[in-house]
């Protein structure tokens, strides 16, 4: 009884992870797609993605003056679809791979929202150019219920947040290009700093990038599902 239960809860969930340390390493794709729980990973990553997007977006529209801060106004009321944007891109085995690569940290570069921000205003600028109407001032006074009352505002959006996704993707795919020669970062023993059951069928430890760190820089979850232990939950450093 003693060895089946240390296998259960030491033998079999230690090769999981190496299973998924290994497919980091390799960058292999593959390896990782069948050995996470992707749905509560996604919403696990909800709630520190929310606050990455929100913090990011106040930070750009500081630097954009008075039409800038129009562009972050609306693009704040958007952050519940840009976090699943972010999300969309992120809960992939390439999104995984991409974020241990970066020690576990969300990297405000890769989440390009100077790039939405800048990209309102030129919309903006675009259609007063045509004979339009200032639609970021509109928008902003009509927030509730931008798509429906100002002309021209469901094309802004739309056109805008499409671009985002693009430029997310785009991003995601240069950092997993580059160095795609060499091995990514490698996850051992050393590199936990913590560990703690959550249940008999759930446990999360603290990964760090480095060895020699002493705090952790992203917390990983693994559960018993499906017959296996896979990864169940990923809590980024901010």
């Amino acid at each position: 009884i003693v060895l089946v239960a240390a296998s259960f809860y030491l033998a079999w969930p230690a090769f999981s992870l190496y299973q998924i340390a290994d497919g980091v390493k390799l960058k292999d794709e593959s390896k990782l797609e069948n050995k996470i729980v992707w749905g509560s990973v996604r919403e696990h990553l909800r709630e520190p993605v929310s606050e990455r997007v929100k913090k990011e977006i106040e930070n750009q529209s500081k630097d954009h003056g008075i039409e800038g801060m129009l562009a972050g106004k609306i693009a704040g009321e958007f952050t519940p679809k840009l976090v699943e944007k972010v999300l969309d891109a992120y809960v992939t085995p390439k999104g995984v791979i991409v974020l241990a690569n970066q020690g576990g940290r969300i990297n405000p570069d890769m989440l390009g929202i100077n790039s939405l921000v800048t990209n309102f205003e030129q919309n903006n600028n675009a259609n007063n150019n045509n004979g339009g109407n200032d639609l970021l001032g509109g928008l902003l006074g009509k927030a509730k219920d931008i798509v429906g009352s100002i002309e021209g505002g469901k094309e802004l959006i739309g056109s805008t947040l499409g671009k985002y996704s693009k430029d997310l993707e785009q991003n995601l795919d240069k950092e997993a290009a580059s160095g795609s020669q060499t091995k990514g970062t490698s996850y051992g023993l050393d590199n936990i700093k913590s560990f703690a059951f959550n249940g008999p069928l759930s446990f999360e430890v603290g990964l760090a990038k480095s060895p020699d760190a002493k705090e952790p820089d992203l917390i990983a979850g693994m559960s018993f599902v499906d017959m296996d232990w896979k990864l169940s939950k990923i809590i980024p450093s901010l």
